[in-house]
């Protein structure tokens, strides 16, 4: 991986990172907008509600000079009320309408600040559908109000001294640039993108470019999109630029897909980015495994060059400042997850910045997986750099917190690595991502919604999870002490939380390394759910020391691991001297089941038996000292049985079943 500085900005719309804090700049420069919320009316919003957007044709003139748009754009839209009179969307005031047609008769129009209300000649029923052509010029506002800079901009690279002019729509800021309807749930099914330049410039947008037309001293590049996209993705950028286009093999995809570049025409430019640019296909293919096909496969992926700190994902077409590795892989991520599959509303931004924040550890794992720990350490580390916040929010007006680094991009894209150790099996973890991709494929969905599918697709609960990492706030520091003697491991953890007002104790498993040197280091997996837990173990050998989670898979501070016997003085307490002897699993090997029993006679609890993977195959309420566990059904191997009290003391033994 190449070597940057720890002060360059790394990633987003979606990403950009200050590499030492993992912040995502781009989110913090959002921070200059106190408010941003949408900007149509109740009223206008009932109206645009009326109808379903089919398609959209720009068809405008733009130079890399000036923000200066003209032009018109088509909407094909069907009619979804029983009866609509007039038919609503939202442009900018600083643009004037010189006329609008519906079906090809001029229509009479009124507008009130950002809404336009356009009279139909003849009221139109349910299943009509309407060819409405907005016919408009002006100068697109320099208003701060998009999630970077404005829906339409124009400067200049600092770096490479190249003018651009480029649009980013997120998420109210269409409406800057071309007369649009910004319901994130209805997504055109397709759209065309015509730009009118100077002979001199490129203008690159979604989808494939079908022809560049010449007119006069002028070009038209003619793009065609048939695939469904919300109003946000549709993009523009023109600048003087040179193409830079290879090919990828996801797949799943039948033909290879054609990765577009729009680079600066500048000398320089393309060899200082080309190393990275070309990773652009390892990505495409490492998450087309992961993910599924790439979702655009009859068209492109590609980049347009454009003067700001970041990403935006706009459909098959990133605009982009620059390129590094997590930018690129959040970007590509996206595709999949905001683009291909939609948040259903802005509450449920996760669905695309957590899944693409993901993306870049995923990608790393993959392609750099020396450099991938180090990223989710300083992902961790700038989530704990305050003591709450939720990952869910429901107050879409703030841009701070809809686009907040610390929470929707980094906890999100935590939680997301932790609910993949939950799983404990790779291969259904990413079939849940892969069939909640299919379920919601060109349409939108919510945060809830894909905890129903990977709660179906792997047969597991998790409205605990959710309730404490994504709903929840803070995180847990855990101080372990740990005691070996007589062939048993004796472990006590105990569990502090940084926001215990809102979640009072994580319910998690939890891995621990037991280092015995040689190559004969173990790895357990212990559920903690209690402020102070022991646990007893048969482990053989001797353990030199424990390591907290290992692989780093929970957002979690370690209040210290230390070896001390204490632990047997506490279990002396609690009546437990002899751990051996108070407790009885058997037959070993087992055949039919599990005869448990504490000796006393008393003890009530819970008996979990989990497989050496760590997984969980079965579980038993224990009342008044005594169970059964069936275990015909089980496959014959090794199994760890524990019994857990009801005071926190945790019982092992190893046994094998042999059916």
């Amino acid at each position: 991986m190449k070597q940057i500085s720890t002060i360059l900005l790394l990633t987003c719309l979606m990403c950009i990172q200050v590499l030492h804090a993992q912040e995502h700049v781009c989110a913090t420069s959002r921070l200059t907008n106190a408010q941003m919320k949408s900007t149509a009316s109740i009223a206008a919003t009932t109206a645009m509600n009326e109808y379903d957007i089919k398609f959209y044709h720009l068809d405008i003139a733009v130079e890399r000079t000036s923000t200066d748009v003209s032009g018109n754009v088509l909407h094909v839209a069907e009619v979804v009320a029983n009866t609509m009179t007039q038919y609503v969307f939202e442009l900018h005031p600083n643009f004037i309408i010189d006329s609008v047609t519906v079906n090809q008769q001029i229509s009479s129009s009124s507008r009130t600040g950002n809404e336009v209300f356009v009279t139909l000649n003849t009221p139109a029923v349910q299943g009509d559908i309407l060819n409405v052509r907005i016919w408009y010029r002006g100068t697109a506002p320099n208003s701060g109000s998009a999630a970077i800079g404005n829906g339409l901009s124009s400067g200049t690279s600092q770096s490479w001294g190249n003018r651009v002019t480029w649009s980013l729509s997120q998420p109210y800021a269409a409406y800057e640039w071309w007369p649009c309807k910004q319901v994130l749930t209805d997504k055109a099914d397709s759209c065309w993108v015509f730009i009118t330049t100077d002979s001199t410039n490129m203008a690159g947008a979604n989808g494939l470019l079908s022809q560049v037309s010449t007119l006069g001293n002028k070009k038209r590049y003619e793009w065609k999109s048939s695939y469904p996209i919300a109003y946000y993705l549709i993009s523009i950028s023109v600048a003087q630029y040179i193409e830079y286009s290879f090919y990828a093999n996801p797949i799943g995809s039948p033909n290879p897909v054609l990765i577009q570049n729009y680079i600066y025409n500048n000398p320089q430019t393309l060899p200082n980015f080309q190393a990275d640019i070309d990773e652009t296909k390892d990505m495409m293919e490492e998450m087309a495994i992961m993910f599924g096909p790439y979702p655009f496969d009859r068209e492109k992926y590609g980049h347009c060059m454009a003067p700001f700190s970041g990403g935006m994902e706009h459909q098959t077409m990133t605009t982009q400042g620059f390129f590094v590795f997590e930018l690129t892989a959040h970007e590509i991520g996206h595709q999949w997850f905001g683009d291909h599959v939609t948040c259903a509303t802005w509450s449920d931004i996760w669905v695309n910045e957590g899944f693409a924040s993901y993306s870049e550890y995923l990608a790393l794992e993959k392609i750099h997986p020396t450099d991938a720990a180090p990223h989710m350490f300083d992902v961790h580390a700038n989530i704990m750099s305050q003591p709450g916040g939720s990952v869910w929010f429901t107050d879409t007006t703030q841009v701070n917190r809809i686009f907040s680094s610390r929470l929707t991009y980094n906890k999100g894209s935590a939680i997301l690595h932790t609910l993949r150790f939950e799983v404990n099996n790779d291969s259904l973890f990413f079939l849940s991502l892969r069939n909640f991709l299919a379920q919601y494929a060109g349409s939108n969905a919510t945060s809830m919604q894909f905890k129903q599918v990977i709660e179906n697709t792997t047969g597991m609960n998790f409205t605990t999870f959710f309730n404490q990492w994504f709903f929840g706030e803070g995180f847990p520091t855990f101080t372990v002490k740990w005691f070996q003697k007589d062939g048993q491991f004796y472990l006590q953890n105990s569990q502090t939380v940084s926001m215990p007002s809102v979640t009072p104790i994580f319910d998690t498993p939890v891995e621990f390394r037991l280092n015995r040197g040689a190559g004969q280091d173990t790895l357990i997996r212990l559920q903690l759910n209690q402020p102070s837990q022991v646990y007893a173990l048969p482990v053989s050998g001797t353990v030199n020391s424990v390591t907290l989670d290992p692989r780093n898979w929970l957002i979690n501070q370690s209040g210290g691991v230390t070896k001390d016997s204490s632990i047997m003085q506490l279990l002396a307490i609690q009546g437990m001297h002899n751990l051996n002897d108070m407790v009885d699993f058997g037959p070993n090997p087992v055949v039919d089941g599990i005869t448990f029993s504490v000796l006393s006679g008393e003890g009530s609890g819970q008996l979990t038996l989990v497989d050496m993977s760590g997984a969980i195959v079965h579980q038993i309420l224990v009342n008044n000292g005594k169970a059964f566990m069936p275990v015909q059904h089980l496959s014959n191997g090794t199994y760890i049985a524990t019994f857990t009290d009801n005071t926190g003391i945790s019982i092992s033994r190893k046994l094998l079943i042999q059916n």
